[in-house]
């Protein structure tokens, strides 16, 4: 979907009348479910906008609007081709054929790896658009800026204290993700660059520091003046907004922000990707990358 192996194409042609039976079965991450609504609206002809998800997370998603175009089908039977699983779930169901396609908010995982070998099913894989991990905290912390070495010491426990980095006297509250989300893999391989991480089970730290959903960094921050956690800047940016409140730090003095990203500045550049299974004999979805852009990502253009 959307997909090539060198980023995205944008052909002469456009597609037309794409009826929901011929639509893959996919899935995808939490913070890329917009893009991948968003295409799939645009294809099916489904009319769109963004709103708040007031059944959800407080964060704002793109909703289809069937009531100003009559379809072939509803929205519950969108949903069943359509599923929103988590980084790994994701992942897994297109190991286990569940699924033809998905949108993720990181290349597979050694542990999936692993778990499609076994399988014998192989899986291709490609970046699709610019994201980045971002380390936020309350609005309240006097810290605005934090080096990469500061960050990697403070997830080892080796800086314990905001006094260590500029800010007052009072003991950080590191907060993490499960094991399996994509944030955590993110954290884990593009930042700690295979030191070890705070895991909730040393006697300094609580289990409680770990956050099982996108929105957890968020919510242990609402009421922790001294706590910091990690989320994707796609998430925080276009999803979150102003629903809750923090702030994005610096890193190595560089603020992220669209321009910092495209430009590689940032430190903790990312990408979110798309995979199907070589298996698979789909004809592949090409569409233009302004879609990726209207959904607040940015385009990989090569």
């Amino acid at each position: 979907m959307l997909i090539g192996c060198n980023g995205i194409d944008s052909p002469e042609y456009d597609l037309k009348d794409i009826k929901l039976e011929e639509w893959p079965l996919t899935d995808c991450s939490t913070s890329t479910r917009p893009v991948r609504d968003l295409v799939a609206y645009k294809l099916l002809g489904i009319p769109y906008q963004w709103e708040e998800d007031w059944m959800g997370s407080p964060t704002y998603i793109i909703t289809p609007k069937f009531h100003e175009k009559e379809t072939s089908f509803s929205y519950n039977d969108y949903l069943n081709r359509n599923l929103c699983s988590g980084t790994h779930d994701a992942y897994m169901n297109l190991i286990g054929g569940k699924t033809d396609v998905i949108i993720a908010s990181r290349d597979i995982s050694r542990n999936e790896k692993a778990a499609s070998a076994e399988l014998g099913v192989e899986l291709k894989t490609a970046p699709l658009a610019i994201d980045a991990l971002v380390f936020i905290v309350n609005p309240k912390n006097p810290v605005k800026n934090l080096t990469s070495d500061q960050v990697r010491k403070i997830y080892t426990g080796e800086i314990t204290n905001w006094k260590e980095v500029g800010g007052v006297n009072h003991a950080i509250t590191p907060y993490i993700r499960d094991a399996d989300s994509g944030s955590q893999e993110k954290m884990e391989t593009l930042v700690m660059n295979g030191l070890k991480m705070i895991d909730g089970t040393e006697g300094t730290y609580m289990f409680e520091i770990i956050g099982s959903q996108m929105a957890s960094p968020y919510l242990q921050l609402e009421n922790d003046e001294y706590g910091i956690g990690y989320t994707p800047f796609f998430y925080c940016t276009a999803m979150v907004r102003d629903l809750m409140r923090v702030d994005m730090l610096s890193i190595d003095g560089v603020a992220p922000s669209k321009e910092s990203l495209r430009l590689n500045k940032y430190p903790f550049v990312s990408s979110i990707y798309a995979a199907v299974r070589y298996t698979e004999d789909h004809e592949s979805i090409k569409k233009g990358a302004d879609m990726i852009d209207e959904s607040g990502y940015i385009a990989i253009r090569k």
